[in-house]
């Protein structure tokens, strides 16, 4: 319970970041041992999520999204 707990609360985090006017990029799918071990250690606390916080650069400035995949090359039925 005190997970999803959590996870309500991060997306309470990112709306709220997002109607400040900043960029916010949720990440799931890393180390989170390693990333617990480097900056938790002694805290005995845990990573659920990383948040990339940061503004907009202007425009121009990044590379375009990539083309999604098609859902026929995406997805398989057996």
């Amino acid at each position: 319970m005190a997970r999803t707990n959590a996870l309500l609360q991060i997306g309470y985090l990112v709306m709220a970041l997002r109607a400040r006017g900043l960029q916010v990029g949720p990440m799931g799918g890393f180390d989170a041992a390693g990333l617990d071990a480097d900056l938790f250690a002694e805290s005995g606390w845990t990573s659920l999520l990383v948040l990339n916080i940061g503004r907009e650069v202007a425009p121009g400035g990044t590379h375009p999204r990539a083309p999604r995949l098609d859902a026929t090359d995406a997805v398989t039925v057996l």
